[in-house]
């Protein structure tokens, strides 16, 4: 069993938002998200295919930049707060309560349009063989 709350780990600050703009908060309670070398994570929590799960605060008018996760799949829960995510070319609208996956090989960006913080949960899994 593994329990971890805020007070257990830290909250990593990321400018660099593959390519995006504005501050990217990332509090990575389970695993290790090897794409942000710079979050520190546990990456011997899973056995399983499991990458991550991790909460992500983006501050009104960041974007995190289009990307693709080649060997996973991934979770956008949304917690607070209004955005739009492209993936594929296509864009839908988030909102509270929303649930998004990205699939294999997907391409897909996202950007904040609520005048407060997006929170959000993210889980990635690898696929399996």
């Amino acid at each position: 069993m593994i329990k971890r709350g805020r007070k257990d780990v830290e909250q990593t600050y990321i400018d660099d938002n593959f390519g995006g703009t504005g501050r990217m908060h990332i509090t990575q309670f389970l695993g290790k998200d090897a794409a942000l070398e710079q979050v520190p994570g546990f990456p011997d929590d899973f056995r399983s295919s499991l990458h991550f799960l991790h909460e992500l605060i983006l501050e009104p008018g960041a974007k995190i930049g289009e990307h693709t996760h080649r060997g996973s799949e991934e979770i956008y829960f949304m917690l607070e707060g209004t955005g739009e995510i492209t993936i594929d070319g296509t864009t839908f609208t988030m909102e509270e309560g929303d649930a998004v996956l990205t699939r294999n090989n997907s391409t897909h960006s996202f950007t904040v349009t609520s005048k407060i913080p997006v929170k959000m949960i993210v889980v990635e899994a690898g696929i399996q063989a």
